[in-house]
């Protein structure tokens, strides 16, 4: 006689929803390959999420593994303060994004990603742990970062950026026409090495050259101006309107999808005007303080996939080549006019971009 066995139904646990709106970018940061992108974390159930930790593996790889603290560390919450207490809670409908940034072990290929996400769902019978993972594609070599020449003349720079600053270019989404962006993800802001070695906080009487304020800006290669605004005053009392925030600016395309910006040019220095060609080294405007200039007198500096500020996505870039003297520790550090970092020795770099807040020069 046959017998029928009944069959369980599996259970269905509905979790968190994972997507990559830019998908993994490799490129090279002092001659080291990296990778970066934001995973963005959806909760569509009406309970809280707890995440705990992101595992990333490739080819049987381990190639992070943040967890805790440090994945709090990397979480932006859209809408919310960048001081929010709880960013690892993700509550109904709520979103997080995870800003990822790092280094390929040496020998390593990434052209797939596997993503693992663990958390908790806080439902009203017990908390449920879970963890679900998703594969995300590497952008392909063909999208190869652009290596330009220098965007600034002789002297020492500081190549001030940190891709975990939350509120900082890197972190800073923007909804235009309908879809969100990172138009900075890969920006630096230069300044002029002080000479102190610190930088001054609050100067009184402010240096004309602060921050090396009218140094000359350069073309980084030969393009056309795709745009070039010269309407906003320097020094202006922040904050200022969205609108302006740029200050005085220049887009200049140099092929490929590749449009660079430069903003916070000093007023009335432009010295080209949209439609010009112009070759690389040219001379097209100076450095200034117009817009949202927080620290002092700086240049802006970023390269997109399209002519327009905030409706694009930022795109990595490298430096033909540039000698590092050595860093500041932080962000945090160089603002509060803490010391820079000698190195032991000055080193030169080519076709990479420079680490976080190295002093540097473009030779």
């Amino acid at each position: 006689m046959l017998s029928i066995v009944a069959q369980d139904r599996a259970p269905v646990v509905q979790s968190i929803d994972l997507s990559t709106p830019f998908a993994p970018v490799l490129f090279s940061q002092d001659g080291r390959s990296h990778i970066a992108y934001e995973l963005h974390i959806t909760n569509f159930q009406p309970v809280d999420v707890t995440l705990h930790a992101l595992t990333l593996t490739a080819g049987g790889v381990q190639l992070v593994d943040v967890r805790d603290a440090e994945l709090q560390r990397h979480l932006v919450r859209p809408g919310f303060r960048n001081d929010y207490a709880t960013p690892q809670v993700v509550g109904p409908g709520q979103r997080a994004v995870v800003n990822v940034w790092f280094a390929l072990p040496p020998a390593t290929a990434a052209r797939t990603i596997t993503q693992t996400v663990e958390f908790t769902l806080m439902r009203p019978s017990g908390a449920v742990a879970a963890v679900v993972s998703r594969q995300v594609d590497v952008q392909p070599p063909t999208s190869a970062p652009a290596v330009i020449g220098p965007p600034l003349g002789s002297g020492q720079w500081v190549a001030i950026y940190d891709p975990l600053l939350k509120g900082g270019h890197r972190t800073a989404l923007y909804t235009i026409d309908g879809r969100a962006r990172i138009p900075g993800r890969f920006a630096i802001d230069f300044i002029a090495m002080p000479p102190s070695g610190g930088m001054l906080t609050n100067p009184s009487p402010k240096p004309a050259d602060l921050n090396g304020f009218g140094s000359d800006v350069l073309a980084v290669a030969d393009g056309t101006i795709a745009a070039a605004l010269d309407d906003t005053l320097d020094d202006q009392p922040q904050p200022v309107a969205p609108e302006v925030a740029s200050g005085n600016y220049i887009s200049l395309d140099i092929g490929g999808g590749r449009f660079v910006f430069y903003e916070h040019l000093q007023k009335g220095s432009l010295r080209v005007k949209m439609g010009d060609r112009v070759k690389k080294g040219q001379v097209i405007a100076r450095l200034g303080s117009s817009g949202s200039t927080s620290i002092g007198p700086h240049l802006h500096f970023h390269v997109a996939d399209t002519n327009s500020l905030l409706a694009a996505e930022g795109m990595p870039f490298g430096f033909d080549q540039f000698t590092v003297f050595g860093e500041f520790a932080s962000v945090t550090a160089l603002v509060n006019g803490e010391p820079w970092r000698p190195g032991q020795v000055a080193r030169t770099w080519k076709t990479t971009r420079p680490s976080p807040n190295v002093v540097m020069s473009f030779r």
